[in-house]
């Protein structure tokens, strides 16, 4: 039976095993294209233009806000994607219930909130442990890329990526530009606007 496109997870029963997500993920989409996954995707404005660019890969957007993701899901049903779905709910459940080992192509985190006051840092996502979580997930030669406004934040992720021996920074500083490979995102124009630099980090599983 064919998955729907928009799932949570009340609708479906997560795989036990990598065999079982295999199977998953093959009636979502109907293939066995690789999988892109970003985390926290908002109402999709990137993703869409991601997927639309590359029809050979397979993408799941995460979104935890209802009326983010329905906008997200409207998108893809008005272009008719077939190659893009959306799993509304928290993004480390969706990892740790629906993806095994080697499974994902590229983990996308684009302006993850960075919770500046130093109080609130026990929330930010991209802690070495959720790090750990998405290096096993993640195939060999596969990516972690990230992108943020926000300096302190940019360091303090590169210091959590250095506790993970098995992830290589892709750049010489640890950073680079937005990449010219990737559509723009609601987030990044705003930030041009305000004439916030912008800082892409991209780590790769040897």
């Amino acid at each position: 039976m064919k998955v729907k496109k928009f799932f949570t997870l009340e609708d479906v029963i997560p795989p036990t095993n990598k065999k079982e997500a295999e199977e998953f993920f093959l009636r979502l989409f109907g293939n066995k294209n690789p999988i892109v996954v970003e985390i926290g995707s908002g109402n999709g404005h990137f993703l869409v233009e991601y997927s639309m660019m590359n029809p050979h890969l397979n993408f799941i957007g995460t979104e935890i806000l209802g009326g983010r993701a329905r906008k997200f899901y409207s998108k893809i049903e008005k272009r008719n994607l077939q190659n893009i779905a959306v799993f509304k709910g928290d993004s480390r459940i969706f990892i740790w219930e629906f993806l095994y080992e080697e499974m994902v192509k590229e983990f996308i985190a684009l302006f993850p909130d960075p919770w500046p006051k130093k109080r609130h840092h026990k929330h930010r996502l991209l802690k070495e442990g959720f790090i750990r979580m998405l290096t096993i997930r993640l195939q060999k030669g596969g990516y972690i890329s990230i992108a943020t406004d926000h300096e302190e934040y940019r360091d303090w992720i590169i210091e959590e990526f250095k506790k993970v021996d098995q992830l290589k920074p892709v750049y010489k500083e640890g950073y680079s530009s937005y990449p010219e490979s990737y559509p723009s995102s609601l987030f990044l124009e705003r930030f041009k606007e305000y004439g916030r630099k912008i800082y892409f980090m991209r780590y790769k599983k040897p």
